[in-house]
């Protein structure tokens, strides 16, 4: 216990140039939560280590800092659990091989509903050694944005950290979903609808057909073939023989293919012809090897459907698992809207710090790992959940610490600095570590004098201390060591100095925060995950010689 709480204590001196009781008590029960039923002689035994070491030098500090701190990065490293994540749970059938999917359309950059399914798909084809495909629904000339091609490509081998096998996209396959409609009709498992919309629905409510489906096949490929040549947009569709008494009226005869003369921002004019979603995704399901789905409950009805087409062809249906969806009380997370609020100038795009969305959470340095192990957490539940979103991504933010903390350099920052001058400060060549737990990374050393820049306002008989620094009162230099009994408040600060440079932090609210950094900030590289003390974990995306621009993350 007693080297235990040495290290721990060390640790604090170091990080902190003090350590308080409190602090070091909840890192030793961590690691020796055996301890919680001595709590009270744990801390007596803290507050003499404290007191002990208060009294030794900083080089001897130091020096037994370093002997510890290989074993300290360990023991946290091991307590963290980095890329350790619950297991996933077992699937049925999975056989050699399982094969997994995500189908996403091109309307738009992927967002938080997006990661849940794209990663609990490829998370079960890593688990399996399996196969994890891509696939671009873009049957619908209508809801396409051509910059979504290479946006949804990008981001979902973000977010699976590369774990793509292959991208199908599904306008390259007009042929094949025509073959197979041709197939049915002569099968006579489909046939061409050319009934009013209302007039279908009013048969098909009352589990009657339409006369539509007493067509010969003769009749049905020469109304196919004028699908492609004489019929107008609205007036033919093709549907695929069901139950006409089926108890959901969405399932009888549905819909397999329609007309649509708008221009396809892949195809242009190639095509008039296109499938519905139910009816391209069985054919793909079953030529690519499909043997698990996992998707949203809104999928229940389409899957139903997809069965018939199964049952025509005499395919083995793949297991479709349903999940939960996330629903927040507080943000209506849609692709279409957010484009329009984009379009209007509510937002700066799709990588806008306050949206929820794959881009703006890779730029505010939110690593996959942390979605990764909130889905191992979470599973393929088939609860919805109804939370709000800033408490959502406090999870993912705890995740995302647990992967950045021990990577992450830390630098001083002050916003909307003010100067101050403290008498009698020394000056004083100060060592400080670039990261408390990890004596690789390397420190910085600051020069100071009497002036600095400080954000707090300062009291007046109240005493302060300057992290790492000294102890003051009314800017008056007191002494140097920590000392728990002067209950000083820890501040942070700046020297004055040109060699400050500029430090714009852009916030995930939409505002800035504006201030001064450290020298050393300037040797971090575009796309760094670094903390800012004091205000929380940031990442690089812009430098220029005298100004450095971040995007928040977390605290």
């Amino acid at each position: 216990m007693k080297k235990t709480i040495e290290r721990y204590v060390l640790q604090n001196f170091s990080k902190y140039g003090e350590a308080t009781p409190n602090s070091v008590l909840g890192k030793v029960l961590g690691e020796k939560p055996e301890l919680k039923k001595k709590v009270k002689e744990v801390l007596v035994t803290i507050e003499k280590t404290i007191k002990e070491i208060k009294k030794w030098n900083k080089d001897k500090q130091e020096k037994k800092f370093k002997e510890y701190a290989k074993t300290i990065k360990t023991k946290e490293k091991e307590t963290v659990g980095i890329r350790e994540f619950r297991e996933l749970p077992e699937l049925k059938n999975v056989g050699k091989k399982p094969i997994f999917r995500i189908e996403i359309g091109p309307s738009g950059m992927l967002h938080i509903g997006h990661i849940i399914t794209i990663l609990l798909n490829s998370e079960y084809a890593k688990k399996y050694k399996g196969k994890f495909i891509l696939r671009i629904s873009d049957t619908n000339p209508d809801n396409i944005e051509p910059t979504a091609y290479k946006a949804v490509v990008e981001d979902t081998k973000w977010i699976t950290e590369d774990k793509v096998d292959e991208i199908i996209i599904q306008s390259d396959n007009m042929d094949l979903y025509y073959l197979h409609a041709k197939t049915l009709i002569d099968m006579n498992k489909a046939y061409i609808c050319t009934c009013a919309t209302e007039f279908f629905r009013e048969k098909t409510t009352k589990k009657e057909a339409c006369p539509c489906r007493e067509q010969t096949k003769e009749e049905n490929l020469e109304k196919w073939n004028k699908m492609f040549t004489e019929y107008q947009q609205g007036e033919a569709v093709l549907r695929i023989k069901t139950d006409i008494r089926h108890k959901n009226p969405a399932i009888r005869d549905w819909p397999a293919f329609r007309i649509n003369d708008n221009e396809h921002p892949k195809t242009k004019k190639k095509y008039r012809v296109w499938p519905l979603m139910n009816f391209s995704v069985a054919v793909d399901d079953h030529e690519e090897g499909m043997t698990h789905v996992i998707h949203g409950k809104d999928h229940t009805v389409n899957d139903e459907r997809k069965t018939y087409l199964y049952k025509h062809f005499g395919w083995k249906t793949p297991e479709y698992i349903s999940i939960g969806r996330i629903n927040f009380t507080d943000m209506k997370i849609k692709t279409s809207l957010t484009k329009e609020e984009i379009q209007k100038g509510n937002y700066e795009g799709w990588e806008d710090a306050r949206l929820p969305f794959v881009g703006a959470f890779r730029r505010r340095g939110i690593l996959p790992a942390a979605f990764t192990k909130y889905i191992h957490e979470l599973g393929p539940s088939k609860v919805d959940k109804t939370v709000n979103y800033a408490i959502f991504m406090q999870a993912i933010y705890s995740y995302n610490k647990e992967f950045v903390d021990h990577s992450s350099k830390r630098y001083f920052f002050v916003e909307k600095p003010t100067k101050v001058t403290i008498k009698d400060a020394p000056t004083q060549k100060v060592t400080v570590p670039l990261h408390p737990d990890e004596p690789t990374k390397g420190q910085r050393t600051f020069v100071t004098e009497q002036d600095y820049y400080i954000n707090d306002k300062l009291e007046k008989n109240k005493m302060y201390r300057f992290m790492h620094l000294f102890n003051f009162k009314n800017k008056i230099y007191q002494s140097d060591e920590y000392d728990q009994q002067l209950h000083a408040k820890l501040i942070h600060w700046l020297p004055v100095t040109e060699e400050l440079v500029r430090v714009w932090v852009h916030m995930p609210d939409g505002t800035t925060k504006k201030g001064l950094g450290e020298k050393t900030l300037k040797k971090a590289e575009k796309h760094d995950i670094v903390q800012l003390e004091r205000v929380g974990f940031c990442k690089i995306e812009k430098k220029e010689k005298d100004k450095i621009e971040l995007c928040y993350g977390h605290r």
